[in-house]
């Protein structure tokens, strides 16, 4: 009589468990497929229409493109240092020192994050246009110069003038990753530095900043990315002084008669091989955690005491708050009271706000257009990063042993997913999803629905960024001890997980709602008559000079984000009050 092996009857049952679906990783597995779709197909799209050349219509890149890449080579480079080497200085006062403003004054570099950045860019306008803006205004007044008639002594249109406002616009998000870096840094390593003599500054240069050089250069990367797809600072101030970059060049091509398409597919194409170029060098030489320490639960860091000069660091982080926000807000009130953009302040009324809200059916039906794309996007886009998230951190590290590598593979494929599309500029992501989504069999060119898949791969990585936060605050004991008890993962995800972690994901939903009530870049490329939205109406107001309208309805869109984030944030506070 034969004998059964008993490992071996053991072992098929295991691996069967193995291999047994569930609807959770069903549902994960959808979602990363359909993430990584839209990266791959709207790229393969694009190259393979390159690579053919015979539907395309232009005659190549045109004259001048040598002054194009030139000058977006200068404004990226120069605005990408001066943004990363202001950000750290305020990270490291914030972090590090008794310099930075006390509570929640810290978290103000990020405040900008709330304004949309053609909303910021056209506030920079009426501050700092050279004829009439205010700032300039007051500057002659004070040098006994005319006010009618004069001219600068600031001139916005400029070089120097994109650089400014690119730097501002880049430094919150420089800001977020840096700081989080030195917050999580164990102190330990800096206290064994000032022991040994070294004093705040040197244990800075020589330990800190080290310490966290992979965060540094994530930071940097992701500001020249940005840098190179930005279009509300060049399209306003570089259109008015007749200084053009790539991400305008190619919108030119699109909307110029008769278009151009192979030289912007062409442009794209650069771009894209750019950015990963860069991203192959941070994998290369930076790869993740290898210098990073984090400490346990409870680290504080000793602040260094700067005396009187605290003062000036914080009138720093005030003047920052100001130039960024404050006045510009101010500056657009202003105006939008005014029937014309004038230094006439007696005939003030709200018509403006009446014709956007009431009479223009084209702002009209663009703000119903954001504001669906905006709520339903952010809620969708946030289930889908919390879902995402939450399996990976609680249940990707569930199977038997043995498949610890695979596990750690999942959560990296996960990671990788849902950041590489911070990787594609939103200039190439319109230009591919033209290519993509305007033929057969997904031909959606026209509708809201192609800026809504586009909205939702930009907006992807910064949803996953939250709601990895999100997830890590969540023990992975309360998971281990729902399973216990015999739960199902759904219950688990349903009843514990999600409940814990919405606060989190209540501050994503907010910043992707603000990201794309405001997005500019993508919506001018990809919105029409029948689609428009808000960023492209902002356009179309600013090159047909209604200026108060522009102004006018950028603080509508402002204002409706502001109420909106207060709103969630306070019902999301409420809820907290409610579950203790």
């Amino acid at each position: 009589m034969q004998t059964e092996n008993p490992t071996l009857a053991n072992k098929a049952p295991n691996r069967l468990a193995r291999w047994r679906w569930r609807p959770t990783s069903v549902v994960a597995n959808a979602l990363l497929i359909g993430i990584a779709f839209l990266m791959i197909y709207p790229t393969i799209q694009l190259i393979a229409l390159i690579l053919r050349g015979d539907d395309l219509g232009g005659v190549g890149l045109g004259p001048g493109i040598e002054g194009v890449l030139w000058n977006t080579f200068v404004m990226v480079a120069s605005s990408s240092v001066i943004a990363l080497i202001f950000s750290t200085a305020l990270a490291l006062i914030a972090e590090r020192t008794d310099g930075g403003l006390p509570g929640i004054g810290n978290f103000m570099p990020v405040a900008p994050l709330m304004l949309p950045s053609v909303t910021g860019v056209l506030g920079w306008v009426v501050l700092f246009d050279p004829r009439i803006g205010f700032v300039n205004v007051a500057l002659r007044w004070t040098m006994g110069q005319p006010l009618i008639g004069g001219y600068g002594p600031i001139d916005i249109y400029t070089m120097q003038g994109m650089i400014f406002a690119l730097s501002i616009h880049l430094v919150p998000a420089i800001y977020l990753i840096t700081s989080s870096a030195l917050r999580s840094l164990d102190p330990a390593i800096e206290e064994a530095s000032r022991i040994s003599g070294a004093g705040p500054l040197r244990t800075w240069i020589t330990v800190t900043l080290p310490a966290i050089r992979p965060a540094i250069f994530e930071a940097w990367l992701l500001s020249i990315i940005n840098g190179i797809a930005i279009f509300a600072v060049p399209v306003i101030l570089g259109t008015a002084g007749k200084i053009e970059v790539v991400s305008v060049r190619i919108y030119r091509y699109f909307t110029d008669y008769p278009a151009n398409e192979k030289a912007a597919l062409t442009l794209a194409l650069g771009m894209l091989v750019v950015v990963l170029a860069l991203r192959a060098a941070q994998w290369k030489f930076l790869p993740s955690g290898r210098h990073a320490t984090i400490g346990g639960r409870g680290v504080r860091h000793a602040p260094a005491r700067l005396g009187v000069w605290r003062y000036v660091t914080r009138a720093v982080f005030i003047g920052y708050i100001l130039i960024s926000l404050v006045l510009p807000l101010i500056a657009l009130m202003v105006v939008s009271l005014q029937p014309f953009w004038s230094l006439n302040f007696s005939n003030l009324s709200f018509s403006n706000y009446f014709t956007v809200l009431t009479v223009n059916p084209a702002t009209t039906r663009a703000l119903a257009n954001s504001l669906f794309l905006a709520t339903t996007g952010a809620t969708i886009i946030m289930i889908i990063a919390g879902y995402l998230m939450l399996y990976a951190n609680h249940f990707g590290t569930t199977a038997p042993r043995g498949r610890r590598f695979q596990l750690k593979g999942y959560k990296g494929l996960v990671d990788f997913v849902t950041t590489m599309p911070a990787t594609f500029p939103h200039t190439l992501v319109g230009v591919a999803f033209i290519l993509a989504f305007s033929r057969w069999p997904l031909d959606i060119y026209g509708t809201i629905w192609i800026l809504f898949f586009a909205y939702l791969l930009m907006e992807i990585p910064y949803a996953s960024t939250a709601a990895r936060s999100a997830a890590l605050l969540v023990g992975k004991e309360l998971s281990e001890s729902s399973r216990v008890f015999r739960a199902s993962e759904q219950t688990t995800m349903r009843r514990i997980l999600l409940p814990l972690s919405m606060p989190g994901l209540a501050a994503g939903w907010v910043l992707v709602f603000i990201h794309m009530m405001g997005e500019v870049t993508a919506s001018a490329i990809l919105s029409g008559t029948s689609n428009g939205v808000v960023g492209a109406v902002l356009l179309d107001l600013w090159e047909n000079g209604s200026f108060p309208l522009m102004t006018a309805f950028a603080l509508v869109i402002w204002l409706i984000a502001t109420c909106m984030m207060c709103f969630v944030l306070w019902l999301n506070n409420r809820g907290l009050e409610r579950s203790r």
